[in-house]
């Protein structure tokens, strides 16, 4: 039962929760800003797969920068553990969205906004376990953080330079990156 469970544990669903919200918040920004370009690293410019996982990435980072007085690792190693925890839950995204597709012939919302609240939570789970023990190799951090760097990496070079690939496509009108 959470209200037992190590502070990190219910930290991390509470950050699960945030996360969702903000993320389902985050896919209007750009349309409530009238397409203001600096916003496009972090929110949602078309309805491609790849802007979607952004609503995810974004949220859960801004989480793990909070202070958490209770956890005994350090910032980095927070970081690196949302450098694995992060890309599981963009390829739970993709997997779960593409599967589900795959069978049904098209997309139902419901079942969108069920693949990011699955995604979320466990990746979110998956950080709660990681924050208790830990990475405990310093090659695991490192790996943790390259990760973390290229996600945020990608996440600013594809929304500007989108390569020619489904992933980046725009299910409603076949366009790729900014509009």
């Amino acid at each position: 039962m959470i209200t037992h469970s190590p502070p990190i544990v219910r930290w991390e669903f509470i950050g699960a929760l945030v996360t969702i919200l903000a993320g389902s918040a985050l896919h209007f920004v750009f349309d409530w800003t009238g397409g203001w370009r600096p916003a496009a690293i972090i929110v949602a410019v078309n309805e491609s797969i790849w802007e979607h996982l952004k609503l995810a990435f974004w949220p859960g980072l801004f989480w793990a920068l909070l202070p958490q007085d209770f956890s005994e690792l350090s910032l980095w190693e927070r970081l690196a553990i949302k450098g694995f925890t992060l890309i599981t839950s963009a390829i739970l995204i993709v997997v779960i969205f593409k599967s589900y597709t795959a069978i049904l012939g098209n997309n139902i919302l419901l079942l969108d906004i069920g693949t990011f609240v699955v995604a979320i939570v466990a990746g979110q789970g998956a950080s709660a376990w990681l924050n208790i023990h830990g990475l405990r190799y310093p090659p695991l951090i490192a790996i943790g953080l390259t990760l973390l760097v290229l996600q945020i990496a990608a996440f600013a070079c594809f929304t500007i330079f989108p390569p020619d690939f489904w992933l980046f496509t725009d299910s409603r009108n076949g366009l790729r990156g900014l509009p």
